[in-house]
């Protein structure tokens, strides 16, 4: 991969970070969706640092360690606590504020990290976010996947009776060259439970009372034909930001996000200008 890894010392627990580009430059935070290896947003790092950017992401606290089943139950799960790694990150590689991408279920962590240090967070992009825990309409992948992760959350016996039978399923919707990766989180099923336990909290948090306050600058995208994350919930979300300006794409999705195709990353460039907010030290 084109960053480099180090290890950071989120709220509580360790996490991998990785970074890329030059130091000083535009600072740009990659949260990601829960459970999804760094590699994943490679194509996101690589043309921010292109482009002069000091771009930096982690991985989930809890999904790729060695932690054992005892440290991982004490340590905390809900999006707050997770919205403090990303604070961790930023602290560890000395970024007073930056432009916060939120990307899928990332999109919560993001709002979640505005929320708590606004003062940080220059600006926001929220590319198909997964607001499910925020009342509205769901697709049949929210409703399915929220329910299975709730029963398979109960404990470790429940998740590895859900892994069993879904991990399959979960395979065959994701395109070959990146089933090695999207499949992380189903590999075993301790980290399916893992997965289960850190990715509730996420598709049940109502981001609601968060949005009114939130006045920086934020671009929200979605598509018209998102069978995973909902349109409607974005349209919902960038209504409520009182900064926001709303793109729906023709066609994308949970995958194609990671992509960083030609248009989405025109996109990024005509919200920022080309570029995001200076990296100042923390």
């Amino acid at each position: 991969m084109l960053a480099s890894m180090e290890n950071i010392a989120g709220a509580g627990a360790g996490l991998r970070g990785y970074s890329a580009g030059a130091p000083g430059g535009p600072a740009v935070v990659i949260a990601s969706a829960c459970g999804m290896p760094a590699t994943l947003c490679e194509p996101w790092m690589r043309h921010l640092a292109a482009t002069g950017h000091r771009v930096v992401t982690w991985e989930t606290r809890g999904l790729f360690g060695d932690d054992t089943d005892a440290a991982f139950d004490a340590l905390g799960h809900d999006v707050g606590t997770q919205a403090a790694d990303l604070l961790a990150v930023m602290d560890h590689y000395g970024l007073g504020t930056a432009h916060v991408m939120g990307l899928c279920g990332g999109a919560v962590i993001a709002l979640g990290a505005a929320h708590r240090r606004p003062d940080r967070v220059a600006s926001l992009s929220l590319w198909h976010g997964d607001f499910s825990g925020t009342p509205g309409v769901m697709t049949d992948h929210q409703q399915n996947l929220r329910a299975l992760l709730a029963l398979a959350a109960q404990g470790r016996p429940d998740a590895a009776m859900i892994n069993g039978a879904l991990a399959d399923s979960a395979r065959a919707a994701v395109p070959a060259e990146l089933a090695e990766l999207v499949m992380h989180p189903y590999s075993t099923d301790e980290l399916f439970y893992r997965y289960s336990t850190l990715t509730l909290a996420t598709m049940t948090e109502d981001v609601t009372p968060l949005l009114a306050g939130l006045r920086m600058p934020a671009l929200v995208v979605t598509s018209e034909d998102d069978r995973t994350a909902h349109p409607e919930g974005s349209h919902r979300v960038a209504a409520a930001l009182p900064d926001a300006v709303l793109r729906v794409e023709p066609h994308g999705d949970h995958i194609s996000v990671f992509g960083a195709g030609e248009r989405l990353r025109d996109l990024l460039a005509g919200f920022t200008g080309g570029a995001v907010a200076p990296a100042p030290k923390a």
